[in-house]
């Protein structure tokens, strides 16, 4: 199994979830065995794990430490650029039995960058994005949201595709590539908020110059009962899972060397 693959896989050991189901199979394990002391402690782990990842106040926190890294901006304001960078996440393959592809939440850096194109920002998109598993029989996902943005109006001639990326790091350096083969100096990067620390750190240090443009926010401001700031919940769960498979990968990223200084908020 290669490098990428471990890396999708392996972070699900610790993420809390996962992690406080692992200590309540051993619990039951142990208490099999009668060892009900051992068993009573990694009950109580387990717990503790889902009360402080299920926190809102805290998984908000962590959260929106990465989500405002990088503040939104009006597309009237963004400058003119050669490409517009847009990578991949956003699209559900149409494996059976969907019909076409899925739009997830994500989906939203294909739209923002259609909104970009049409505001005249750019005269070209480059989508990165591969398949980080082997799809026999389906084309990479950039191949589908080529043919979505072509749906939002967007020719094909103003299209470039990157199938072969599976991480961060391959998107900036296969699109490297393509901005060298086309001079291209420097781009607006689309990609979730959340996501967007990491990708312009990876970028910079390929030796992209890029303007941040951010989409796909989740937090948002809202009116609610304090008491909901206090009670566990699944969606407090995903966050702070987020943002732990975030910060992971930032330090994995900075330890291999793919990511040489922290990221800024420069445009």
């Amino acid at each position: 199994m290669d490098f990428i693959s471990l890396s999708k896989i392996l972070p699900l050991l610790i993420f809390p979830f996962n992690l406080a189901l692992w200590l309540l199979i051993v619990a039951l394990i142990l208490l099999w065995f009668r060892r009900t002391t051992w068993a009573g402690g990694c009950l109580a782990i387990a717990i503790a794990i889902l009360l402080v990842g299920g926190n809102p106040s805290l998984s908000y926190a962590l959260y929106a430490n990465l989500e405002r890294s990088y503040p939104p901006r009006p597309i009237a304001e963004h400058p003119n650029t050669d490409a517009i960078v847009v990578l991949a996440g956003g699209l559900g393959l149409p494996l059976p039995p969907r019909l076409s592809t899925d739009l997830r939440s994500s989906a939203d850096r294909l739209l923002h960058a259609s909104r970009l194109y049409h505001a005249g920002k750019s005269p070209l998109i480059i989508l990165s994005g591969g398949n980080v598993f082997s799809q026999p029989g389906f084309e990479s996902e950039s191949f589908y949201a080529l043919q979505l943005l072509q749906e939002w109006g967007v020719p094909e001639t103003a299209i470039v595709t990157e199938d072969r990326s599976r991480n961060t790091h391959e998107n900036a350096v296969f699109t490297k590539q393509v901005l060298t083969q086309k001079n291209i100096k420097e781009v607006i990067l689309v990609t979730s908020a959340s996501h967007m620390p990491r990708a312009v750190a990876t970028f910079q240090t390929s030796g992209i110059d890029v303007v941040p443009s951010p989409t796909d926010y989740n937090l948002v401001s809202s009116s609610q009962p304090e008491a909901l700031n206090w009670i566990p919940s699944l969606t407090a769960v995903n966050w702070t899972t987020s943002a732990i498979r975030e910060h992971l990968g930032i330090l994995v990223y900075r330890y291999k060397g793919w990511i040489k200084n922290d990221a800024t908020n420069q445009d």
